[in-house]
């Protein structure tokens, strides 16, 4: 049964404090490799030097370093929240929930219009600056158009803190603390990207077949929207031999190897019935049948170049099936949540950008209850 070194978020011993410092020593190599190996490769061509050389920095870090020296270097969500509110002169607004969860609101506290944001970072890691930021410029552009819209962010458990299904019960809470608040499941739309994403699986999931140790959710009417961003739904990868998995190892910024090896850390706590909540690619055909009573309208987004993308595109086709409100976008040239790795580097090239915004902007404008 995969283990980690420590059963503390981030603990580290003397030996993997050193060996964090030394795998940065082949970095610059690496960086030198892949720009000149692959600048003028064809999946490249919308590609700057620096966002080869950013991408390979994170392909580089996650797969040398383990968990706890990649937890050392992220640190929490609280940390990353305070750390982004303070850069950005935005106050602290946090609701607690209980079991260890908080809500997390980027900018005011409204409750008209709310974006409910569940981040990824494969159950073990916080989310990084470039999450926040997305979530804020994006909030930014729907003000533009008069569409007043809270952010808001779930702070659930990581391994090796908590496992399955304590971050689903912690989403449940998160819903049931907004509705009793007094927002309207129609006016408030889901949002996950890669784990996050699987997590928001988890919870329509859940929905459809509940699980007797989480609170259950009842809602008067159908959420407003989810929204999957590169959803991570197969934590078995080296199980399937998908096409993606080898076409495009290499050219995205997570491998195969990476979400194999923090796949098998969730799948520890997960027994074999449940495992459709955590792996919708492998639930029944049937698994989200009745989906359409729930939610209103469905968009998961994924790139081409991601080794996901296959996961991404069958889970995509099968939710169709039950959700004609349901949309699936590739985009040709992009990688695992590629609209946050390019704010990195400062660029704002992602065609998903824009879908994205106008896909809320659109489910927010459908409201008319207020």
């Amino acid at each position: 049964m995969p283990s980690l070194s420590s059963t503390k978020y981030g603990q580290l011993s003397w030996l993997e404090t050193f060996g964090m410092f030394a795998s940065v020593i082949p970095l610059p190599i690496s960086i030198i490799w892949s720009v000149v190996t692959s600048a003028y490769a064809s999946y490249n061509k919308t590609r700057s030097l620096k966002r080869i050389a950013s991408d390979t920095i994170m392909r580089h870090m996650l797969g040398r370093l383990s968990v706890p020296q990649l937890q050392a270097i992220v640190g929490t969500t609280m940390t990353a929240y305070e750390k982004f509110c303070r850069a950005n002169n935005l106050p602290l607004i946090i609701d607690e929930l209980g079991e260890d969860a908080r809500l997390l609101w980027l900018g005011p506290k409204r409750l008209e219009h709310v974006v409910l944001y569940i981040h990824g970072g494969g159950f073990i890691l916080a989310p990084g600056d470039t999450a926040l930021e997305f979530w804020r410029r994006s909030q930014q552009e729907l003000n533009k158009q008069n569409i007043e819209v809270s952010i808001v962010m779930l702070n659930y458990s990581l391994i090796p803190d908590a496992s399955f299904p304590t971050p689903l019960r912690q989403a449940a809470l998160a819903i049931e603390f907004l509705i009793t608040a007094g927002v309207k499941p129609q006016n408030l739309q889901l949002v996950g990207d890669s784990a996050g994403g699987n997590l928001v699986l988890q919870v329509l999931s859940h929905m459809l077949h509940p699980l007797g140790s989480v609170p259950e959710i009842r809602l008067a009417t159908p959420l407003r929207g989810i929204l999957l961003i590169s959803p991570w739904t197969t934590l078995s990868a080296t199980n399937k031999p998908l096409s993606s998995y080898t076409e495009n190892e290499g050219r995205d910024c997570v491998t195969q190897r990476i979400f194999s090896r923090w796949g098998a850390l969730v799948l520890a706590d997960v027994v074999q019935a449940d495992r459709p909540f955590v792996e919708a690619v492998h639930a029944p055909d049937t698994w989200f049948e009745g989906a359409d009573t729930l939610v209103e309208r469905v968009l998961i987004t994924g790139g081409g170049l991601e080794v996901l993308r296959d996961d991404i595109i069958a889970v995509g086709q099968s939710f169709q099936r039950h959700h004609r409100g349901a949309e699936l976008v590739v985009q040709e040239d992009g990688i695992h949540d590629d609209m946050f790795n390019e704010l990195a580097v400062n660029e704002r090239k992602c065609s998903l950008t824009p879908l994205i915004i106008g896909w809320l902007a659109t489910g927010f404008r459908t409201d008319n209850t207020n």
